[in-house]
């Protein structure tokens, strides 16, 4: 380890920016110091991207490298901080897990404008009217306020991919639209 060179500043600047200069363990919250982790190891072809790294506490780093926390918490909590710089808050990444899992959902004018967010990013699309309805569905009457269907784009669909796969550069991929 005494070879490995340093992280170019700007990367490191970024990475302690993305995670408010705090452990990126959620819910840790030691400021003082903290070590940069490489999500995969540099042995094992692991750059030092920002998307690569993430932000730990001297403890949650040791922690980490004890196996007393995994490698999937480390990928979730770099999800999380993606999802929050990306603009997208909990609720909003549940909405595209029920999606995947859903296909479709009806909603009405309320339910597209809570979605707005994921509509004005392409992550969902929406049409007017309950489409592909299974002969024996319930079709729920509204009082006559007209119904949506939402669902996955395929851009939400790689999102969703990637989240789940831990490949946070296919998660937020702008290209293939």
């Amino acid at each position: 380890m005494a070879n490995r060179k340093k992280l170019p500043v700007d990367v490191r600047r970024l990475v302690l920016h993305e995670s408010g200069y705090k452990c990126g363990n959620p819910v840790c919250r030691h400021i003082i110091t903290l070590d940069v982790h490489h999500i995969v190891p540099v042995e094992d072809r692991g750059g030092d991207t920002p998307e690569n790294l993430l932000p730990l506490c001297p403890n949650c780093h040791s922690l980490h490298h004890a196996g007393t926390i995994p490698d999937a918490s480390i990928r979730a909590w770099k999800h999380l901080l993606l999802a929050l710089n990306e603009g997208f808050d909990r609720r909003t990444v549940e909405i595209l897990f029920a999606l995947r899992r859903l296909r479709n959902l009806y909603v009405t004018g309320d339910g597209v404008l809570s979605c707005g967010a994921l509509i004005a990013s392409e992550l969902i699309t929406v049409r007017e009217g309950q489409h592909d309805v299974a002969e024996g569905e319930y079709k729920w009457d509204f009082g006559g306020a007209p119904l949506y269907t939402i669902s996955l784009s395929d851009r939400g669909r790689r999102f969703v991919e990637g989240w789940e796969s831990g490949d946070q550069i296919a998660a937020i991929a702008l290209d293939g639209l």
